[in-house]
């Protein structure tokens, strides 16, 4: 099926990017070469030529020919093209280090994804909210945000159900004070009624894996301590990730199958990445859109050796869900695909493999969407019902506990 129109708009916009950056890496390629080979001085004069506005003049060195046509122009014509052609300022080196540092890139990550949000999200309902900090023996203690639905106490009324929740970026990206990440979280614990247990875990590359599992591990079973004092069920317990951070969820399933044995109701994984082997790559819908599969495959592989450091350890069970010897005894899952994703295989492949350990899991994969589809609520009919279905998945959390898995 084509690419949401929405989307597909958005695709050329990002297309036009990724062939600029291929050229910017051909002509750096080729520009430190040839600082290589020809004098300096000659390699300056070509520099400055190509980098000079059209009809300007660079420098003099190269400029002659172009200074000598200026000179029949009007003076002040020319320099009224000179300044309305001139180029921006180059960025100093210390900028461009600047630049390089993930606290920038999660700066304006952060605040892109705020711009990005006001144009196609639904406005979240209000909901009360509490930060709790969680100690994880052997690494950084981790904050919890504890979302509740308005009207409801902890100490009055009955115990509700509750999920623990991992928001995605690529294992580097994201917080909980994300304006879409927190928005998701609002409106999903307003509309199932479900309290949400949001887990801002550590960062890499300054916090590789095992760290984030173990956090969330750690989040999960302070979950179960607190939970008659947060007012919550722990028979009625479920995990959610996105993309990066269902590999997180799906991980601290196995975690707590193999040490703490607490029985969950569910798992929903949404564009998960559960194999950083990256043998589950699909790059069909990458080459389907006309990316160049280097770069698409060059930014995957940066991904796993971000989070991992050594990728000799992708192949381990807790980094790559989909490697265990086996997923007997995890909980049901409903698992959510995009169509253009080239992770789309390895939710799909997951949900195989949960089915041949005996266990009960779905998965459903959106036509038309690409991996970030479900925030795109106020624009695209498809995300709009990705937030229903994710919803309604949570409400069996409200059936009685001996009901049938999904």
């Amino acid at each position: 099926m084509p690419l949401d129109p929405y989307f597909q708009k958005l695709y050329l916009e990002r297309r036009r990017d990724m062939v600029a950056e291929m050229r910017g890496i051909v002509t750096g390629f080729v520009t430190s070469a040839l600082s290589k080979v020809v004098p300096w001085r000659r390699f300056a004069a070509f520099r400055a030529l190509r980098e000079s506005p059209a009809g300007t003049v660079g420098t003099k060195a190269a400029g002659t020919a172009v200074a000598g046509r200026e000179a029949s122009h009007d003076k002040t014509t020319a320099a009224a093209k000179s300044v309305s052609r001139a180029p921006k300022p180059a960025l100093s080196p210390a900028e461009v280090a600047k630049r390089k540092t993930p606290a920038w890139k999660r700066r304006n990550a952060q605040k892109w994804d705020t711009k990005l949000f006001g144009r196609v999200g639904i406005e979240p309902p209000e909901v009360d909210i509490t930060d709790y900090l969680v100690d994880v023996t052997g690494f950084p203690t981790v904050r919890v945000r504890v979302y509740r639905p308005l009207g409801t106490s902890p100490t009055d009324g009955p115990a509700l159900p509750a999920v623990l929740a991992f928001f995605g970026g690529s294992f580097q990206l994201g917080s909980v004070e994300d304006t879409s990440v927190d928005a998701a979280f609002r409106s999903r614990t307003a509309d199932a009624g479900v309290i949400h247990v949001a887990v801002d875990y550590a960062l890499a590359p300054e916090h590789r894996y095992p760290t984030q599992v173990e956090q969330g591990y750690a989040a999960l079973r302070w979950l179960i301590e607190k939970a008659e004092e947060l007012g919550i069920d722990p028979e009625r317990l479920a995990l959610n990730g996105t993309s990066s951070g269902g590999n997180i969820a799906a991980s601290v399933a196995l975690l707590n199958r193999d040490r703490l044995g607490h029985p969950l109701r569910l798992q929903v994984l949404e564009v998960p990445v559960t194999d950083l082997t990256g043998k589950s790559i699909d790059m069909a819908p990458i080459r389907e859109m006309r990316i160049p599969s280097f770069l698409a495959r060059r930014e995957l592989v940066q991904v796993a050796e971000a989070y991992l450091g050594d990728r000799s350890r992708a192949s381990e069970p807790y980094a790559s869900p989909a490697r265990a010897l086996t997923h007997r005894g995890l909980p049901p899952a409903v698992i959510l695909t995009a169509e253009y994703d080239a992770l789309r295989l390895d939710g799909e492949g997951y949900a195989m493999i949960l089915r041949a350990s005996g266990v009960a899991a779905s998965a459903v994969r959106y036509l038309g969407a690409t991996h970030e589809a479900a925030m795109y609520r106020k624009v695209v009919p498809l995300a709009r019902r990705w937030h229903t279905d994710v919803v309604t998945a949570l409400r069996t959390l409200h059936d009685p506990v001996d009901s049938p898995a999904l």
